[in-house]
């Protein structure tokens, strides 16, 4: 039987085996398995943050990750996690210097011909095992999410997602209540959707 929780600080390994089947090919999988344990650590210990996963007799075979303010998050979640963004950094200029330019370069992501205050929630990230693909969990998760999100008193929730080749994700977003805010150009020179949703408040 699914279940849907909070992630403990034992299951974030977990977290970054499903992050890496889901997210193959972008910069954060790149940084490799010491910075994504440090994100997902930090997003589980900030207050201002949710962490849930989706298990089938007690494994996780999913996950999402938000904020409820979007407004400079990653820069707020490395400043107070310091020294330890520091101690992994120093690592990566040695080993993934490019991968470490292209994350400092995308802390931001908004058009400067958009006005957008970032006053709304945050998908930071959503992913699901290999092995339970086509099973909507992705849909329980988005919802168990939104249920938290609501109760914390958030308007609208945002993500940020690939323009090109991303046909299949693009259309789960919109079948979730979101549309397309504006479109903007990620470090080095990546066309990403930013869209947005207005949550059903009770």
């Amino acid at each position: 039987m699914m279940e849907i929780k909070k992630i403990s600080i034992h299951d974030l390994k977990a977290v970054v085996k499903v992050h890496k089947d889901s997210f193959k090919d972008f910069f954060l999988t790149k940084l490799g398995d010491d910075f994504l344990l440090l994100y997902y650590d930090c997003i589980r210990k900030d207050t201002n943050a949710i962490l849930l996963g989706i298990y089938d007799e007690n494994k996780l075979c999913g996950f999402c990750a938000a904020t409820t303010l979007s407004r400079g998050y990653n820069k707020m979640l490395i400043k107070q996690n310091l020294i330890s963004f520091v101690l992994i950094g120093l690592k990566l200029i040695i080993t993934k210097p490019k991968a470490l330019i292209h994350l400092f370069k995308n802390l931001n992501k908004s058009n400067p011909n958009i006005t957008d205050n970032g006053e709304y929630a945050e998908l930071l990230s959503i992913g699901v095992s290999d092995t339970k693909q086509g099973q909507g969990l992705g849909k329980k998760l988005m919802i168990k999410l939104e249920s938290e999100l609501i109760s914390k008193g958030c308007e609208n929730l945002s993500l940020t997602t690939d323009y090109f080749n991303n046909e299949s994700a693009v259309e789960f977003y919109k079948i979730s209540g979101f549309t397309i805010f504006y479109d903007f150009i990620a470090y080095p020179n990546r066309k990403m959707y930013r869209m947005i949703k207005k949550l059903n408040l009770i």
